[in-house]
């Protein structure tokens, strides 16, 4: 069976470096691979030790249950067994030094499994190098830690949004056509006033990864009366009142912000209802705005 198809991707303010499966392939890139017959890589596909407070019963059997909002996890620590190859020592000594540049850095770690392509953020390394001695291999350790213990899928789902260029007001219609016929049907749901939301004001993002999704939503234009985007199965809204500026505005839902060039400027948020994209499954929203511009909602499959 090859394992030719893993590898994984260090990356940060160092750059990045490629520790392979195999020695052939990190012959031909780093001179640094798994070390399989050690051990390989601990903590990535695994879920991280759950951290969850429960009360015991003073009488009867077991504890008080607990809600789906109290189950938590701890950070990933992710373990990787590596080797260093090299026709010579200076070689070796110089593969080792390409994973010990990531130290005080802030990282990101890329791991290709097959047709799985997942990365964590944000974390820092520990490298390790064993005491044993040889002219042409070194081994060691990789330790990785995340504080956000999410995997997320390296290629995102993304949608796409334009508010209203017309006059607004009132009710709106869509235009269905049949055959030669055309007719004015209103609009579902009803929405009033300038910037009413109209069609192809609304995109669909999906998340295939097992815990819910977080969304960051990009916006940036000219949209004097702010914006708010609709979750249509919930109808929960989330609204920013103030202008919208080609500065560009982004709303996370991981951390609850609105961001303006690196500012917070969450205290213009009206409505406060991030949307997420639950596991399996997919979210529509909808923009009710005026003005010109894009809006561009983006999520990854995401697992713990």
């Amino acid at each position: 069976m090859s394992i030719s198809p893993y590898r994984i991707v260090l990356s940060g303010g160092f750059g990045s470096v490629t520790i392979a499966s195999d020695r052939q392939a990190a012959e031909a890139s780093s001179g640094l691979r798994v070390d399989w017959d050690s051990g390989g890589v601990a903590g990535w596909d695994s879920a991280p030790d759950a951290k969850v407070s429960s009360t015991e019963r003073q009488s009867g059997d077991g504890a008080h249950d607990v809600s789906e909002s109290d189950i938590e996890y701890e950070s990933r620590v992710v373990t990787v067994n590596i080797a260093a190859f090299g026709e010579t020592r200076d070689e070796v000594l110089a593969a080792m030094r390409r994973l010990q540049a990531a130290h005080k850095q802030l990282v990101t770690m890329r791991v290709v499994d097959a047709s799985s392509d997942t990365y964590c953020e944000r974390g820092y390394v520990v490298v390790k190098w064993d005491e044993e001695w040889h002219e042409q291999t070194a081994t060691g350790t990789l330790t990785a830690t995340f504080v956000r213990p999410y995997r997320l899928s390296t290629l995102p789902s993304e949608g796409m949004m334009v508010p209203a260029t017309g006059d607004g007001g009132g009710l709106v219609f869509d235009a269905v056509t049949s055959g030669s016929d055309t007719a004015h049907v209103l609009h579902w749901p009803l929405s009033f006033g300038a910037g009413a939301i109209r069609t192809g004001n609304f995109c669909t993002i999906y998340n295939n990864g097992t815990i819910p999704a977080d969304v960051v939503i990009t916006a940036a234009g000219y949209m004097p009366g702010g914006i708010a985007i609709t979750d249509t199965s919930t109808g929960r809204q989330l609204a920013f009142g103030q202008t919208v500026t080609w500065s560009g505005l982004t709303l996370d839902s991981r951390t609850r912000t609105a961001s303006v060039a690196g500012v917070d400027v969450s205290r213009s948020l009206t409505s406060r209802d991030f949307p997420t994209v639950p596991a399996g499954g997919s979210v529509t929203l909808s923009l009710q705005a005026s003005g010109t511009g894009t809006l561009t909602a983006t999520c990854h499959d995401t697992y713990i």
